[in-house]
């Protein structure tokens, strides 16, 4: 019997071949699965829920820790290290914190919102009644200039033209899918028991997470760098950076969005005096909180919610939506987020959707965030791919590339194995223009309260 003699260049190819089949054995299994995948994945998020809840807990608190810390709890005239006693003192500081913003958010939204609900619910035939007047004046006043024929109601044009439409029955059904909604709400709390234990567990081990930071974040690139090589080391460290980054600009901005233009919300309808404002305002500021689809899904239920209450007042509730989320887009939104997420929104739409059809709510919030980390390592991906093929890495150039009529014959759509295709440098290379920086609010009225400063010191001095 012959020896049996090891190629280590055939065994390679048979390791790589093996890997390549598992793969694509997974891939299809997964595709050809994909509710069950989903399901197993839901249930693995489920698992790790107290984890995810403790992460974004530890997130939202940490710039108040931060604060705390760094400002007044500094004591630079220590005479020892005084970290412990600061961090506990720091955690302490934001706890009740977080517990007086909560309460007065509660105290103060809850019961107003409540109440509007009731009302809403106890005087729906007088708002019935209102929109049938409502829309029998406006037929009224205009059907004869507008159609040539004067109708009294709403009924009598409709029915002019064969359409029946019952206001009454419309928005009665309306009313009703509302509050078997709320009720479904309020019935499937029973089952959230389970997640508020898990938000406290997410809570207590928050807190955790801030007050040995430094230990937990060593001790994990500890075992990094026992396991890793350097240079996969370094990056996967550089990445857990970039994600914190992104994922806490993002969600602290994102909330903090949302509280400011529920505020003015609130500010606004009060002063236009708009019937059950503290209701539309939460609306306001919770949709808000969802990038894209959120303002609009807000502004639409608001503008539904005040057809029915008081129509008189419709176009202006329209009108203050629309202002307040322009606001929101050009000018507090940009100041508060920045460049935290660096991607089109093209991107957004896609990320939300896909997001939200698997994961629901949160999803739809943390879907961005996440699309934004993605974005960036495929858009390194491919740029250190085209170095590396010593082509053009900006996207100016591939606007006009290859040109519509080059040097080979047009006619033919494939190019031929013996034809000479020219090969592309680094030289042939367009740099992508530089984004204006658009100037915020904030700037923009300082520089006309300066413009005013001159011109009446101006004044003053040439006198």
């Amino acid at each position: 019997m012959l020896p049996f003699k090891k190629n280590e260049k055939y065994a390679s190819i048979a390791f790589y071949a093996f890997l390549t089949i598992t793969a694509a054995a997974a891939v299809f299994l997964c595709i050809y699965n994909f509710k069950e995948v989903t399901k197993t994945i839901k249930t693995i998020f489920a698992l790790l829920s107290p984890f995810t809840y403790g992460f974004i807990v530890a997130e939202l608190c940490n710039p108040i820790k931060c604060f705390y810390e760094r400002t007044i709890l500094s004591f630079k005239k220590a005479k020892r290290n005084m970290h412990t006693v600061r961090r506990a003192l720091s955690l302490i500081l934001t706890l009740l914190t977080a517990i007086a913003v909560i309460s007065v958010i509660l105290y103060a939204i809850i019961p107003q919102t409540a109440q509007s609900f009731e009302d809403l619910g106890s005087q729906m035939n007088i708002y019935i009644e209102n929109v049938q007047t409502f829309a029998d004046d406006l037929v009224r006043e205009h059907s004869g200039k507008i159609l040539g024929e004067q109708h009294d109601t709403l009924a009598s044009l409709l029915a002019e033209y064969n359409i029946s439409l019952n206001i009454k029955d419309l928005f009665t059904q309306y009313y009703t899918l509302i509050q078997s909604g709320a009720n479904y709400v309020i019935s499937y709390g029973g089952a959230l028991i389970g997640e508020v234990k898990n938000f406290v567990i997410g809570v207590i081990l928050a807190f955790y997470f801030l007050y040995s930071k430094e230990k937990l974040c060593a001790q994990l690139k500890k075992i990094l760098s026992a396991l890793f090589k350097r240079r996969t080391y370094l990056n996967t460290v550089r990445l857990a950076r970039f994600t914190h980054e992104t994922f806490g600009g993002f969600i602290v901005g994102k909330l903090l969005d949302s509280f400011i233009i529920g505020l003015l919300s609130l500010l606004v309808f009060w002063l236009c005096n708009i019937p059950y404002y503290p209701l539309l305002s939460v609306i306001v500021g919770i949709t808000n909180i969802v990038p894209f689809f959120g303002p609009i899904v807000g502004g639409f239920i608001c503008c539904l919610l005040i057809l029915i209450v008081a129509p008189a007042d419709f176009l202006w509730v329209l009108i203050i939506v629309v202002a307040i989320q322009q606001i929101d887009g050009n000018i507090l939104g940009p100041k508060i987020l920045g460049n935290s997420i660096g991607i089109s929104s093209l991107w957004v739409i896609i990320s939300i959707t896909a997001a939200g059809s698997l994961f629901g709510f949160a999803g739809m919030v943390l879907g961005v965030p996440v699309t934004a980390v993605l974005y960036v390592l495929f858009k390194q991906f491919i740029e250190n791919r085209l170095r590396h093929k010593n082509a053009p890495v900006h996207t100016e150039f591939y606007k006009t590339d290859p040109p519509y009529c080059d040097v080979l014959d047009p006619g033919v759509v494939f190019i031929d194995k013996d034809t000479p295709v020219p090969e592309l440098t680094r030289e042939d290379d367009i740099p992508d223009p530089e984004p204006k920086q658009k100037k915020s609010g904030t700037e923009i009225l300082k520089k006309a309260i300066k413009k005013t400063e001159k011109k009446v010191y101006g004044r003053k001095r040439k006198k």
